[in-house]
Formats: structure tokens, C-alpha cells, sequence
């Protein structure tokens, strides 16, 4: 029983996870929600589209698909007696009870942005370089905190790098023929990439080499493909070292 027990709570937190990616792996969202989860009140889609930087209606929008997820509650309340106009009081957005979730992927937004600190010190390499740097120990980082011990097979590690890859914002799946490419239809960092594609495609392909590091050090990505750089999607194939 307590084995069976132990898998049933393995299948919840993955299920959670998922809910997660999909929830917070859009930059906008993501700033939605931690705008409402660090303020000491419940706010109103006016307050978070200011607070973010972003016009109400799309504020509205995913203040409510977060609702729907239960990552946030709403109730309608007059903020002081005798306000003005006599209609109907406005929705409020606060957390709702999913806190320890939503805690695992901002520690890890927060090794990223200590990493990224760390690498502007480095005086002896491009901005390209220390991105990569950084890229691949955060995703060292990422995979040794999931994986313990384990010994994959080729196939195995490229379905385990997706798994960790949708677990952190990705939305990753196997892709092409023989399943050996992976295909993120996600990014934590899609705005920043449009901006800068080089650079932070940069840093997202290292950090996959990163998580590919730990799961199969003896396998390594080629032929990324990526949105912002104009292509359909962001694709990788895996292939074993030595390969063609």
C-alpha cells in the first residue's frame, strides 16, 4: 500500500508540474502572477496591467486564465464605502492556496539570475561565452535536482530531457521520425529572444546542454532550429557523441 501510495503522489506532482509549465512558461503571465503573489493586498487587473507594464484588457486576460488554473482567486469588492459610482465592484486578484507549487520554479528563476550576476564578472570572456556559461550550469543545476542514479538508454534520455524541459517552462516533446529531436513549444524567455535572438537562444540551448549533461553525457545537441530566429519552431536532434 504504501508503495502504490507513493506513486499515486508521484502522479499528482507531476500533474502539478504540467499545470505549471503551462501556466508560468509565457514571460507575461509569469509577471502577472508574481506581480499579485508579492503584493501585501489583492489587487485589480488595472494595478497588475501598471505594475507589469501592460494594457488592462491583457491583464484581464491572464489574471482570468490563472483563475481558471487556481493559481489565483477572485472576489468583487468596493475598495472604500462611498466610492464613486453606484455599479458593480470590481474584481480583486489574490494567491489562491497553491503556494509551495508555484515556490520549486522561482528558486530556480533566482539561481538563474545569481548565475547571470556571477557571469558579468568574468572579464575574460564574450557576453556570448558567459551566457553559455551560465546557461549550462543552470541546467546542470536543473537536472541534478531530478535525477538520482539513473542510467538511460539513448531513447530514455532524450524522453527524460523533455520531461525536465516541460517541467521548467519548456513545453517540450519528441519530434520527428525516429524521436530523437525535441521541440519546445514554450520558452521562459520568448520576449527576451525576440530581441535578441543570438544571445538568448544562446542561453537556451545551454541550458538543454546543461540537462543533457547529467541525463546523457554521452549524447549532444545539433541543428537548432529556433522562433525567433525566423524558423516554424524551436527544434534540437540529439545525437550520441561521435555521431552523424
Amino acid at each position: 500500500m504504501t508503495h502504490d501510495r507513493e506513486h499515486a503522489e508521484q502522479d499528482i506532482s507531476e500533474q502539478e508540474i504540467e499545470r505549471l509549465a503551462t501556466a508560468l512558461g509565457d514571460g507575461t503571465r509569469r509577471r502577472v502572477f508574481f506581480a499579485v503573489r508579492e503584493s501585501s493586498d489583492a489587487l485589480t487587473r488595472a494595478e497588475v496591467a501598471e505594475q507589469v507594464g501592460i494594457d488592462s484588457r491583457l491583464a484581464g486576460f491572464h489574471l482570468d486564465k490563472l483563475v481558471e488554473m487556481d493559481f489565483l482567486r477572485f472576489e468583487l469588492r468596493r475598495r472604500a464605502k462611498g466610492g464613486p459610482g453606484a455599479g458593480r465592484p470590481p474584481k480583486v486578484y489574490s494567491l489562491a492556496e497553491t503556494e509551495m507549487t508555484v515556490a520549486l520554479p522561482e528558486r530556480h528563476y533566482e539561481l538563474l539570475a545569481q548565475l547571470l550576476l556571477e557571469a558579468m564578472t568574468d572579464e575574460g570572456a564574450s557576453p556570448e561565452e558567459r551566457l553559455e556559461h551560465v546557461g549550462f550550469a543552470f541546467g546542470r543545476s536543473l537536472a541534478e535536482d531530478q535525477v538520482r542514479d539513473e542510467s538511460f538508454t539513448h531513447t530514455q534520455a532524450i524522453a527524460e530531457v523533455v520531461r525536465l524541459l516541460t517541467r521548467y517552462g519548456f513545453a517540450a516533446e519528441l519530434s520527428g521520425a525516429s524521436k530523437t529531436q525535441i521541440k519546445a513549444c514554450s520558452c521562459p524567455f520568448e520576449e527576451m529572444a525576440f530581441h535578441d535572438p543570438e544571445r538568448v537562444c544562446g542561453l537556451d540551448r545551454s541550458i538543454w546542454r546543461g540537462i543533457l549533461s547529467v541525463v546523457a553525457p554521452g549524447a549532444r545537441l545539433v541543428s537548432a532550429t529556433a522562433r525567433a530566429e525566423g524558423a516554424e519552431s524551436c527544434v534540437v536532434e540529439v545525437i550520441r557523441s561521435g555521431g552523424d
